[in-house]
């Protein structure tokens, strides 16, 4: 598969990649429904979430000096978010052989952020941008970690930790953004963890109701056997997870606090990006 990083002088590169979801199984996470369709509707909310993300930093990006460090990391960041959403919509259309209609949840993620952002000032979006990023960061460290290894289809298991790697690689620039333009006082603290609470509470609420929506599809809604098992490994991966979400409360939080530099680098090695 080729592999195109594009050399700029931002902190990160973008990369283009060209995954194939040809031979995808029904049930391709964990050989379990709950778990598949979980992940599924998580995946759901990737691009219109992260066109969400774009435009939400492009609205803002002029406040910043142009050609500087955080300017080269802004367009980077811009260029892995289109790079997601892109290889994300290509898988969904696996799903979509299995009669799931993926595409329908997309475009409910899309009506509920274009709302948002219709209602909300360019600070406020910008901050939801913000503390989904940190969210997002804490679920790919832990899916570099081990929650990959449930993914025996190499492609799917290329694709999200492809994703991790570059989510990690771009966690603090909205970040950093938001405090440039914005500053690190108490009133910009305040709607950063109230924004984020909003945040927290929308994502964790979608991804229930998709995966709920997608097991109901699928036929699968009454396999108690396999919500047992999904929500004994979901109880133990937020026992691990939620310390690290609610650092985002602390005054002084800055994303680059967590360093995953040798996890992000072994992962490379793992599907050949080294």
């Amino acid at each position: 598969m080729p592999n195109i990083e594009n050399k700029m002088s931002a902190s990160f590169p973008v990369r283009r990649m060209d995954y194939t979801f040809e031979d995808v199984e029904r049930y391709w996470m964990n050989n379990e429904p709950a778990f598949t369709h979980y992940f599924t509707g998580l995946s759901t909310l990737f691009p219109e979430g992260e066109s969400f993300f774009v435009r939400s930093v492009r609205a803002v990006r002029h406040k910043l000096q142009k050609g500087s460090q955080l300017d080269k990391d802004v367009g980077a960041f811009i260029g892995q978010e289109a790079m997601h959403s892109k290889e994300h919509e290509a898988f969904h259309i696996s799903a979509q052989k299995h009669g799931l209609d993926p595409a329908s949840l997309e475009r409910v993620t899309g009506l509920i952020l274009k709302t948002i952002e219709r209602f909300f000032p360019e600070k406020w979006n910008l901050l939801v941008t913000v503390g989904l990023e940190h969210y997002t960061a804490v679920m790919v460290a832990y899916m570099m970690e081990s929650v990959n290894e449930l993914m025996p289809n190499p492609s799917i298991r290329d694709l999200w930790l492809w994703h991790s790697i570059e989510e990690t690689e771009h966690k603090a620039v909205a970040f950093d953004v938001y405090e440039k333009i914005y500053g690190k006082s108490l009133s910009a603290y305040i709607p950063r963890v109230l924004l984020f609470t909003f945040s927290f509470s929308l994502i964790s609420a979608l991804t229930l109701i998709y995966q709920f929506t997608l097991m109901y599809r699928d036929k699968q809604f009454l396999n108690f056997k396999s919500w047992r098992k999904f929500y004994a490994f979901s109880f133990q991966s937020y026992k691990k997870m939620m310390p690290k979400f609610l650092q985002y409360y602390r005054f002084n939080f800055h994303p680059n606090d967590a360093d995953e530099t040798d996890l992000v680098e072994e992962t490379k090695k793992k599907i050949g990006l080294a």
